[in-house]
């Protein structure tokens, strides 16, 4: 038995890479921090003093998503887990001038 609108999400493999990912990060305080990647990250809500970029290691691998590229980092001594998002370099994708045109014009 087949969902209703399930034939509207069958996509390609290029589709499936390109889509927006959802974030696996869980912020609470109800649960001790778990590193569950790729399926789920449970971590503390605030950063804390140990929270450095010395301290945080990569997780996973570098995916891209329009253009923007990221990475999940956790902090060894806390737990807390930040998804972050690389700069930007020149030639980069359609996705990605646009964005930058269109921050351009908000500043001014």
């Amino acid at each position: 038995m087949r969902r209703i609108g399930s034939n509207i999400r069958k996509q390609t493999t290029e589709a499936k890479a390109n889509r927006l990912s959802r974030n696996i990060i869980r912020y609470t305080t109800d649960e001790k921090p778990k590193n569950e990647y790729p399926k789920r990250i449970v971590s503390p809500p605030a950063a804390r003093a140990c929270c450095t970029e010395e301290n945080r290691l990569v997780v996973g691998q570098v995916k891209e998503v329009e253009g923007f590229k990221f990475c999940y980092k956790i902090c060894e001594t806390c737990g807390h887990a930040v998804r972050y998002f690389y700069p930007a370099a020149e030639g980069t994708s359609d996705a990605v001038k646009s964005y930058r045109s269109w921050k351009r014009y908000m500043v001014q």
